[in-house]
């Protein structure tokens, strides 16, 4: 037995031949070219091992297996820094996108949205029900009904199994050099270097055979996705409207087209197939047909999606120089963009002079949005969300330091110590807290305040609190872990930092931090034998990834 070892760059090429998309690198170059840290000189993704998927004709890749390749190749993009955590990006995707799950009669619990920081325009899905959305893409879609017909063409990708139905063609080894040409193909015209590198893995095989099946994958995605989306409530004409304008796209741009073309065929045939079958799809039979009804062709504007649109095409601007452009062209760029909620434009200032460290500018923007909000008596709590969120993000960050680096710098402290600047701070936190009791993105800033407050032992009551809601949450993890460090307990800092390292499915790290936790359990029975256990799980999942992903 020996193990077939790919870097992520192949393996996300691995997903082209089943008729989705390569996410390339911030700067345009696979992953695999990207693969050591400059500061530790070690992988950034680790080895990646294809499981053994047996002979030509012979068995589907398994649902297991399909869903711990996917989580590996997640845990490579996450490694090589090009997922983005942004709180409100993930709530909202993963809201949408469950729509769309459940629509299709799958579990939601079984899928996994995430935002790519990237400008370019794609989406793409990946074995197991993981589906990534690139910025570029939240930016570009001019209505929520866009979004969600890509959501839907996704999720069909894999509600039909067409990563697992390609597999059980090929012999690994030809999937994977097929997958290679096509990869190489797709990415010739932007990058011929990184092309040609690809391609010498996988010479000698009928490129024309997987791109047509690749096509075939492409229209069923478009007929099984239009059902869901009807069936969702969203109208799907608006998957006519996106892929024709990204058509045209293709026209005025010959050599430059939309990543997301080059990686799902797009032809004039297909988007013919697609306009024809708009009037046949059902609407859903639970209330959905009404929300179909009254939104088909009206193109209403959506205050929610226009902010989380602004966050998108606000995350491709890194440098201090791209901020002050912005803001400088912001009113153009929403007018050629398709912005109509007028909010949107404060909220895109609070945010880009939050980012160039202006505090007292983007406060004044972000109340301009609080007040237009007010004014406009808009019935949107996901709206006020957020713009409370933005709002609280300001205030801690204007007013106090972030807890992100040395906790022992923060000595931990009770309210009656807080000065009375820190008090305001205080009483604005809790206040926020009352007003989104229940929110995930509320509570992580909620309890991110505290901290920076130095108000450790609330914030490590307030996360126990409400812990078994996000028992694999790493981001709730990890605010956990700080309070424990804060506190002296060093052998639940280590267990959660495990917990947190397992929760993004790193396994051999979540091994070594148990250890490390036991050291300091200092024979406490029950805590040892919980730290055992885990470990334990971690272990077995650990041999349980490396095993499936050997090759006979």
């Amino acid at each position: 037995m020996h193990l077939l070892r790919l870097k992520p760059s192949l393996l996300a090429a691995l997903a082209l031949g089943c008729g989705v998309a390569l996410a390339l690198g911030q700067w345009g170059w696979p992953l695999a070219y990207a693969q050591n840290n400059p500061s530790t000189n070690q992988p950034l993704g680790g080895v990646v091992n294809l499981p053994d998927l047996g002979d030509a004709g012979g068995a589907e890749l398994s649902v297991q297996d399909e869903r711990r390749l996917g989580a590996m190749i997640v845990r490579d993009y996450r490694a090589a820094g090009l997922i983005n955590e942004d709180p409100e990006l993930t709530a909202y995707l993963n809201r949408v996108g469950g729509r769309m799950v459940q629509a299709a009669g799958e579990l939601p619990a079984n899928f996994q949205f995430f935002v790519v920081s990237d400008p370019a325009i794609n989406a793409f899905a990946m074995p197991g029900g993981y589906i990534g959305v690139h910025t570029g893409l939240l930016a570009t879609a001019q209505t929520e009904d866009e979004l969600a017909s890509v959501l839907a063409h996704e999720v069909a990708h894999v509600t039909q199994r067409h990563i697992a139905r390609r597999f059980g063609q090929q012999r690994q080894g030809n999937a994977v050099a097929a997958a290679a040409v096509i990869a190489a193909i797709l990415l010739a015209s932007s990058n011929p270097q990184a092309a040609t590198g690809i391609a010498a893995a996988g010479t000698g095989f009928s490129v024309d055979q997987q791109l047509g099946y690749s096509r075939d994958a492409e229209r069923e995605a478009d007929r099984v996705g239009l059902q869901t989306l009807a069936q969702a409530g969203f109208a799907p004409q608006a998957m006519v409207d996106f892929f024709g304008r990204l058509q045209q796209a293709t026209r005025l741009y010959e050599n430059n087209a939309p990543v997301y073309l080059r990686t799902h065929p797009l032809t004039t045939e297909r988007i013919a197939d697609i306009r024809n079958r708009v009037g046949l799809v059902k609407p859903s039979a639970n209330g959905g047909a009404t929300n179909l009804t009254s939104r088909m062709g009206k193109n209403l504007p959506n205050a929610e999606f226009e902010l989380v649109r602004m966050r998108a095409l606000l995350a491709t601007d890194t440098t201090q120089q791209q901020r002050l452009d912005r803001l400088k062209n912001l009113s153009p760029t929403m007018v050629a963009q398709g912005f109509k909620v007028p909010i949107a434009s404060d909220y895109a200032k609070a945010m880009l002079y939050a980012a160039l460290g202006q505090y007292p500018q983007a406060q004044a923007a972000i109340q301009a949005a609080v007040s237009q909000f007010n004014a406009s008596n808009m019935v949107n709590t996901q709206v006020q969300l957020m713009v409370d969120l933005q709002r609280v993000r300001l205030l801690l960050d204007a007013s106090l330091p972030s807890s992100a680096g040395a906790i022992e710098a923060i000595l931990p402290r009770q309210s009656q110590a807080l000065s009375g600047a820190e008090l305001e701070v205080y009483k604005q936190l809790q206040k926020f807290n009352l007003a989104h009791p229940d929110v995930l993105p509320a509570r992580l800033l909620y309890a991110d305040g505290l901290q920076r407050l130095g108000l450790f032992q609330q914030a490590d009551t307030y996360l126990k609190n409400w812990a078994d809601l996000y028992p694999t949450q790493a981001q709730w993890l990890m605010l956990q872990a700080k309070s424990a460090l804060a506190l002296g307990r060093m052998a639940d800092h280590h267990l959660l930092l495990a917990r947190a390292y397992a929760a993004r499915g790193i396994y051999t790290q979540a091994v070594d931090q148990a250890q490390v936790a036991k050291g300091f359990a200092n024979g406490n029975y029950y805590l040892l034998s919980e730290i055992e256990a885990r470990q334990r799980d971690f272990q077995r999942n650990a041999d349980e990834e490396r095993q499936s992903f050997k090759r006979n």
